[in-house]
């Protein structure tokens, strides 16, 4: 019924167009638009075939969708349309004169049969296929339409679903790490211990505001940052060297966390003593926050959960095409992180 309803009204906006047109032709033709011409004969019956081809054309669409599926097979279905159409058309167009003629207006089926001039059949098919191609293109315009919106909300539906289960490893990635340093400062100095669990507690109420957050303000991430770096310090002390050249935050954005993850990385992969103090060196390029470290692996590799960088880098890759920039010297570790609008 729905979809009759909508051949219905595609059908009767064709005809208003039809009759305009018919109208019109009237008007610079004779000069004037009279009421009768507007109710005559050839105007009622020109009617009366728009309306029934039009559903004709888009039913005949309909089924040779469902008989012969798929995207590859538009042009043989379009071809059939066109047979099947010039096949129709005329027998539609009979039976509406018969209505019109033999059950209205009660001319007897003899006369009416005598009167029936094929020629007179030629331009309603003409116009029949015209309409009908307006329907059967319309439809798979529409339909094409539909399919990509539908392919684009799954695919961000996806997207979605990929960066919620990103963001839902930060959690336990941050406190398998904590919790390894926390342990460690136990065994050497218990008061700094103390103040690293109360500061801890303040990063992590941090971590929970923003883990649910596609971006935050690069203000925010950098003030976090300098918080986390008191925190390691707390751990190495004058083993870590941190450096920031003036960031002007303006209303940029950043991955929620991704300073975290990277100066995490600094840590694990690296050798951190006072005789070998670990560099870190935060600035800004353009529209770009640069992270330095000077390199100097640990010979035994760390225990690692491989979330940090392939993190920021999944992260990123779902909501910008600007490409996160990894750069390893002999000497250097380089992160480049894009900064959003």
């Amino acid at each position: 019924m729905k979809y009759f309803l909508r051949s219905l009204y595609y059908s009767v906006i064709i005809t208003i167009i039809l009759f305009v047109l018919i109208s019109g032709y009237y008007l610079v033709r004779l000069g004037k638009l009279e009421l009768d011409i507007l109710v005559s004969r050839g105007a009622v019956t020109t009617i009366v075939y728009s309306v029934f081809l039009g559903l004709s054309g888009s039913y005949t669409a309909y089924f040779l969708k469902k008989l012969i599926p798929g995207e590859n097979k538009l042009a043989k279905r379009f071809l059939y349309y066109l047979l099947v159409t010039q096949l129709l058309a005329p027998i539609i167009v009979f039976l509406s004169n018969y209505v019109l003629q033999v059950v209205i207006n009660k001319k007897s089926f003899s006369l009416f049969l005598s009167q029936i001039s094929w020629a007179n059949y030629i331009l309603p098919t003409v116009i029949a296929l015209i309409i009908g191609s307006v329907f059967f293109l319309v439809g798979y315009i529409v339909e094409k339409k539909n399919k990509q919106v539908s392919q684009q909300k799954q695919i961000a539906g996806q997207a979605t679903a990929q960066l919620e289960t990103l963001k839902n490893q930060i959690d336990p990635h941050f406190l398998f790490n904590s919790l390894n340093v926390l342990i460690g400062l136990i065994e050497e100095d218990q008061e700094n211990a103390i103040q690293y669990t109360k500061s801890l507690s303040n990063i992590y109420r941090y971590i929970l505001e923003q883990k649910d957050k596609e971006l935050t303000s690069l203000q925010e991430e950098m003030t976090f940052a300098n918080s986390y770096i008191n925190l390691l310090k707390l751990r190495f002390e004058d083993a870590i060297q941190y450096q920031e050249d003036f960031v002007d935050a303006e209303d940029l954005k950043i991955v929620p966390l991704s300073l975290q993850l990277l100066l995490e990385n600094c840590i694990q992969h690296n050798k951190v003593s006072e005789e070998h103090p670990l560099i870190i060196h935060i600035k800004r390029k353009d529209n770009r926050l640069i992270v330095v470290n000077n390199l100097q692996e640990k010979s035994t590799p760390h225990q690692s959960t491989r979330i940090g960088l392939k993190n920021i880098v999944d992260r990123y890759a779902l909501l910008t095409k600007e490409p996160v920039e990894i750069i390893k010297t002999d000497d250097k570790f380089t992160v480049s992180l894009p900064l959003l609008p």
